[in-house]
């Protein structure tokens, strides 16, 4: 039995080259899915109008339990003694576009906290002993709750941050917990969807 001997060009070579690859890749005719990108979700914008925050009176409906404290130093936090400076700042929880109130009280059990509430009104007083800057993540630690961007005081995430200083309102991308006090800093908590407008406050002249 005779056997027959092929020859192939260089063309019909690179044809059958191709042809192996191509059965090696499945075949050219199945590209890749599309990538389909991500919705983010819409960012609020500050009111142009001003909105007159009460003192005392309650902002945002009521969720967690009023009061907090030992009367021992917490996450740095001690209490009142000769303090060097008295400020106020405002933390406002959104939970899906609803406001909730910071709690009454937070910081007063046992003492009075170097930060601590009096109302639920959102406002927090910032009182040092020392001139140094106290933190959001050491107002959560004397109320007792959780902060980070997945959970805030027991709403999960994912959480977003604010600040609104100098009425300018800005998202916050760093560390939560590092967002220091400040005279009227507001610091926004949203976890979910966010309100389309937030409130532009115009503080009281006793605050």
């Amino acid at each position: 039995m005779f056997s027959k001997k092929y020859h192939v060009g260089t063309g019909g070579l690179a044809a059958v080259t191709s042809l192996l690859l191509l059965s090696a890749c499945g075949g050219g005719g199945d590209d890749a899915p599309p990538v389909v990108p991500v919705p983010q979700p819409a960012e609020p914008t500050l009111a142009a109008a001003y909105t007159d925050l009460v003192s005392g009176a309650q902002n945002g409906a009521t969720t967690w339990t009023d009061g907090s404290g030992t009367g021992a130093p917490i996450g740095g936090i001690e209490c009142l003694g000769n303090n060097v400076l008295h400020n106020h700042a405002l933390i406002s929880i959104y939970q899906n576009g609803v406001r909730l109130a910071v709690p009454e009280s937070v910081g007063l059990r046992g003492c009075t906290y170097e930060l601590h509430t009096h109302h639920r009104s959102g406002v927090v007083h910032v009182e040092p002993n020392v001139a140094r800057n106290l933190t959001l993540g050491q107002f959560f630690g004397v109320w007792g709750q959780s902060l980070s961007r997945t959970a805030v005081a027991g709403l999960t995430g994912p959480v977003r941050f604010y600040i609104v200083s100098g009425e300018v309102l800005t998202r916050y991308e760093g560390n939560p917990a590092d967002i220091s006090f400040d005279g009227h800093k507001e610091i926004v908590i949203v976890a979910g969807s966010a309100p389309a407008v937030l409130p532009k406050y115009r503080w009281p002249a006793n605050l």
